[in-house]
């Protein structure tokens, strides 16, 4: 089982660190995780995987940027910035209340880890897509 996961690990990272130049993962606390959620945050491997990535991430020469773990990526409304804090862990879908939008809790989070990141070092601003105005 470890080798599988060691292995499934190198082949994710090496895809990642293939396709994308940035790469932006949360900086999560494990310890903090264990202690919630026990034996099952280990049995995943994260901390494992994050230094193989920091490793194929270096050969590939992609950026490998860290966000902040405080960082309220979940309820930063993606669309206009707005921080919910109503949000708990079981929301799984959530509307803004500033401009009524829809969100995915992960997808929103993922959008926001990546404006977030790519912004962090200087690699250019990375901003929402401005819907086409008929003219």
């Amino acid at each position: 089982m470890k080798r599988q996961r060691g292995a499934f690990h190198r082949e994710t990272a090496n895809r990642l660190c293939r396709e994308y130049d940035v790469i932006c993962p949360e900086d999560l606390m494990l310890k903090g995780m264990k202690s919630l959620w026990g034996r099952k945050v280990s049995d995943l491997g994260f901390g494992n995987f994050v230094q193989v990535l920091r490793t194929q991430a270096r050969k590939h020469g992609t950026h490998l940027v860290f966000v902040d773990r405080f960082y309220p990526s979940t309820k930063t409304c993606s669309s206009c910035g707005d921080v919910n804090g109503a949000i708990t862990l079981r929301d799984r879908r959530w509307e803004c209340p500033q401009c009524g939008v829809t969100h995915d809790r992960d997808l929103n989070a993922a959008i926001n880890l990546l404006r977030v990141g790519a912004s962090t070092p200087g690699l250019g601003d990375v901003r929402p897509a401005m819907p086409a105005v008929a003219v």
